[in-house]
């Protein structure tokens, strides 16, 4: 049988280091329902990182697993190729974070232009609508949505909510009803990088996953582990750019974070990432908001016990003994527990790896986000 077409739109993909959470939801979603769609992803021939071209010839196409992949020119040339793919046989098209001026925003003006035809076209958010990131250039947001709800942008759009409270953003932020369907995301399979090992009493060693950004909080955490009274370390993975929250973390860490050694260990390759990972003792991400929170997740699949924030969708661990959701109005609820981790023998930290491997299996069901997208795609 011939499998359905769908094309995905997205600004950035791998080998690009730089939106990370959106190309691996993108990455996991080809992957896991390639038995199913043949998919294609236009993204950019663009490293936001870096702000160079990835490739020498301004297109550039490979395969990447079932998929196909094709990198376009920024620009007039690249916006004709976009053009031109959104017009073929597509049954599906699935716009990705439609603040994007450079592919998302053309590709939805077009189908609202009706230039997509008769196809199922989607919008995935990845978190557009939460409010710290509708906090960061807010009057061009607000005002995006309310343009968008008086020329009916999204008529004949789904959107692609990864959570309930993402739903909730996208409603809430609009004026028009909105179509939306809850699918969540897909993990990726951790099995290989697990490990039986033990934690030692007077051993603390936290990670953060993430881009040093306000919205992953980082300067809360580094004032809660200047607050600990233990020796312990904290190691941050992640792009530090040269912007002003990036910079204001730096100089956090070169003033004193107490008995806490803080490293910025940079982008790392997922294999590598998953596996150091594996060997530390908590994560700790006291983010601002995510609609998803792929670190977190991937945290959990490895065993490895999560202190977060509230304002993430995984508010339930310390149901599941995979670890602690807390308020951010209470820092020093966050130094408790760090210290109590601290203190853990072999026995009672097992028993927080073991909670958060039972809480990510009876949680991110593949065949369950599966069937959500075969009932959305068609």
């Amino acid at each position: 049988m011939t499998k359905k077409r769908v094309l995905i739109v997205y600004r950035s993909f791998f080998p690009s280091l730089s939106h990370l959470g959106p190309a691996t939801a993108i990455r996991n979603l080809m992957h896991n329902m390639s038995k199913d769609y043949d998919f294609h992803l236009v993204t950019l021939n663009y490293d936001f990182t870096s702000g160079v071209p990835m490739f020498e010839t301004p297109l550039h196409r490979e395969r990447i697993g079932a998929a196909t992949v094709e990198y376009i020119p920024t620009g007039i040339a690249g916006l004709r190729i976009l053009f031109d793919r959104v017009r073929e046989d597509f049954h599906v098209v699935d716009i990705q974070c439609a603040f994007d001026p450079l592919v998302a925003i053309p590709t939805l003006i077009l189908s609202r232009l009706g230039l997509l035809g008769d196809k199922r076209v989607f919008h995935t958010p990845h978190g557009i609508f939460m409010d710290v990131i509708m906090s960061a250039s807010a009057t061009k947001k607000r005002l995006f949505c309310r343009l968008a709800d008086l020329i009916g942008l999204y008529r004949g759009v789904v959107h692609l909510a990864g959570s309930p409270a993402e739903e909730h953003d996208i409603r809430r932020n609009h004026l028009r009803p909105q179509n939306v369907l809850v699918v969540s995301q897909f993990v990726e399979d951790n099995a290989l990088w697990l490990t039986r090992r033990e934690k030692q009493p007077g051993r603390l060693r936290m990670a953060m996953v993430g881009r040093v950004t306000m919205q992953k909080n980082v300067t809360f955490a580094l004032d809660v582990v200047r607050r600990l009274i233990v020796a312990s370390s904290l190691d941050i993975f992640g792009e530090v750019d040269d912007g002003a929250y990036a910079q204001q973390c730096v100089e956090m860490v070169r003033a004193g974070t107490g008995q806490c050694d803080v490293t910025f260990k940079g982008n790392l390759p997922k294999d590598e990432l998953f596996a150091q990972l594996a060997e530390y003792d908590v994560l700790l991400h006291p983010t601002l908001g995510e609609n998803f929170g792929h670190s977190i997740v991937e945290a959990l699949t490895l065993g490895l016990p999560v202190l977060v924030s509230d304002r993430s969708p995984w508010t339930d661990v310390a149901a599941s003994n995979a670890g602690w959701a807390l308020s951010l109005s209470e820092p020093n609820s966050f130094v408790e527990k760090l210290q109590a981790i601290h203190a853990m023998g072999p026995e009672a930290w097992s028993g927080l790896s073991e909670g958060a491997l039972r809480y990510s299996r009876a949680t991110f069901d593949v065949q369950a986000t599966s069937e959500r997208y075969r009932q959305a795609y068609g």
